[in-house]
């Protein structure tokens, strides 16, 4: 069968970012870092994240006009990818989301004032999207936005919040009285916005409730773009984004598999040397290269500003992370036997990032079924039926 080349454009400086992320990462946040900054109650190392803000990964994929290096989403899939391998705790996916929502949305003079700070890491910023329902799409937002003198009145919650405790910047979505969904960028601390911690699955995600109890905020809070429109771009690059990370927490999962496979010996061999063993890993070599495949075409589908491709990639390299995600913690904490759900295993703290990554911003299901509805309502355009 003639093989047929997949262009994802990649090029020198990709490569390049690439092997920088993975050499610092080593370094600076090897496994037992992770597992104290676990049991930290900042739950980040400030010094680390000053000098990921002084290496300009938050800006990877933003415009240079805003502080951005301005590289694209497949640099920063790449870059996310090797995040995720390392379990890289930090409010960078916060920071990276709100900053989609504010590129998608924001006035020039919005993107000015905001997205150079989030770039160079000196205001962390979190993006707000799921409703106490669960429901994080547009059809889902139920805060409200009142216009009073001046600019509007929120009420509402927003739970799951990343690294809410430690924003200085809370992007969210609230409905107006018109019903139409707008985005307002609201800076913290302020009066009226109560932050309450929760208890997460994931020690190296931390989140928080956030309640708007009578917030008020001027006009030029609420960004200028269409709500729904702009969070559905945001989304969009968040799927992806966030597809990258879990394949390459994935990977790492399938090489710490792999090694306690050859490490491990039972019965005079290897336990990889046996089909039992063997398999499982192979399923999960084969289900991680897929993954990637389609986390960096939902990439360059962003890249190429094909709106429908890239929300209909993203939506499927989600769906495709989460299951492979799920597969390689599973498996790797079978094969690893008793000894796997320990904490003292390094696979039980990706098994708790897979279990926290599968529900944020929608699990398999919920995208497969997105896009089941894309599809029939492209059918019906396309046959002319009413």
């Amino acid at each position: 069968m003639r093989q047929i080349p997949i262009d994802f454009g990649f090029r020198e400086e990709h490569d390049l970012l690439r092997k920088e992320a993975r050499r610092f990462l080593g370094e600076r946040c090897p496994m037992s870092e992770v597992r104290r900054l676990a049991d930290d109650p900042l739950g980040h190392d400030p010094t680390l994240w000053k000098e990921i803000g002084g290496l300009g990964w938050l800006g990877v994929a933003l415009p240079e006009a805003y502080g951005g290096a301005g590289l694209g989403s497949v640099a920063l899939c790449l870059l996310l990818d090797e995040m995720g391998r390392r379990l890289v705790p930090s409010p960078f996916l916060a920071s990276l989301l709100a900053s989609f929502a504010i590129d998608a949305g924001g006035s020039e003079s919005q993107k000015a004032l905001w997205l150079p700070e989030i770039a160079s890491g000196t205001r962390i910023a979190t993006l707000a999207l799921t409703e106490p329902s669960g429901g994080f799409e547009p059809d889902s937002v139920r805060a409200t936005a009142s216009p009073c003198e001046g600019g509007f009145v929120l009420r509402g919650q927003k739970t799951h919040v990343q690294d809410a405790r430690n924003a200085g910047l809370v992007v969210a979505p609230f409905r107006e009285p018109s019903g139409q969904v707008s985005i307002f960028a609201i800076e913290l601390p302020s009066p009226g916005v109560v932050i309450e911690a929760e208890v997460g699955v994931d020690p190296t995600r931390r989140s928080a409730r956030v309640a708007f109890e009578g917030t008020r905020v001027g006009a030029s809070a609420r960004l200028e773009a269409p709500g729904a429109a702009a969070l559905e771009h945001a989304h969009v690059r968040g799927f992806a984004a966030l597809a990258a990370e879990m394949v390459g927490a994935a990977d790492a999962t399938l090489e710490l598999t792999r090694q306690y496979a050859i490490d491990r010996k039972q019965f005079g061999h290897p336990i990889g040397f046996f089909q039992a063993v063997k398999h499982p890993i192979v399923d999960v070599m084969v289900g991680v290269e897929l993954a990637r495949n389609h986390a960096l075409g939902a990439a360059a589908a962003i890249d190429h500003a094909d709106p429908c491709k890239a929300e209909s990639a993203s939506r499927m390299a989600k769906a495709m992370a989460s299951d492979v995600f799920s597969l390689a913690v599973r498996k790797g904490v079978q094969l690893h036997g008793g000894y796997g759900f320990t904490i003292d295993c390094d696979v039980h703290h990706y098994f708790k990032r897979a279990l926290w990554s599968r529900a944020t911003l929608g699990d398999a299901p919920h995208h497969r079924h997105r896009l089941a509805a894309m599809l029939v309502d492209r059918d019906v355009l396309a046959s002319g039926a009413p």
